[in-house]
């Protein structure tokens, strides 16, 4: 099945991964939602963009966990219950999710893990079937070259291939979390 990317949310701490997506964005018109930093650097590029940042920041520990956001890409499109209660949260149902990690530091952690930027790859991988996620540089040019490519479409091989490597990159963050633990 392939999906028309029209709608994506991004969150990444580098934001130069986003300079050659920015420009398939504004060329297929793609509505951007992202976190506070991420959109003040798109708007620099020209790309229309929306932050959907707000609720609870605790000294940024809480930026990108918002019920909207989660709704927004865990949205199943086929049914049409889940497309009225986004609708309700005013949020668009989301066809791709970018968002890279920031490294943990082992003098600051646990307060250099990122959990929110996890948890947003980890619903984009749930909803495969709808949802395509980046999560590092070569994903993010494995997204931009999909795209191109297939004019602003993503197929279901892609989807569940950024998928399986987004899982596989999170369980080996979080094995180098555990090891900074101790």
């Amino acid at each position: 099945m392939e999906i028309q990317v029209k709608n994506i949310f991004v969150a990444v701490y580098d934001k130069r991964n986003l300079d050659k997506l920015a420009v398939i964005l504004r060329h297929y018109k793609v509505n951007v939602l992202g976190t506070e930093g991420t959109a003040k650097y798109l708007k620099a590029k020209g790309v229309k963009v929306k932050s959907v940042v707000s609720g609870f920041d605790f000294d940024g520990r809480v930026k990108s966990l918002d019920r909207k956001n989660f709704a927004a890409i865990l949205a199943d499109k086929t049914k049409k219950k889940h497309l009225t209660e986004i609708r309700k949260l005013k949020m668009p149902a989301i066809d791709a999710v970018v968002v890279d990690l920031y490294k943990p530091e082992k003098k600051g952690f646990p307060e250099s893990m990122d959990i929110g930027g996890q948890a947003l790859i980890r619903a984009a991988c749930k909803n495969f079937q709808s949802v395509a996620v980046a999560f590092d540089a070569k994903s993010i040019a494995d997204l931009e070259w999909e795209l191109t490519k297939n004019r602003g479409v993503t197929t279901l091989a892609f989807r569940k291939k950024q998928a399986g490597k987004a899982l596989k990159f999170i369980a080996s963050r979080t094995k180098l979390e555990a090891q900074m633990l101790k």
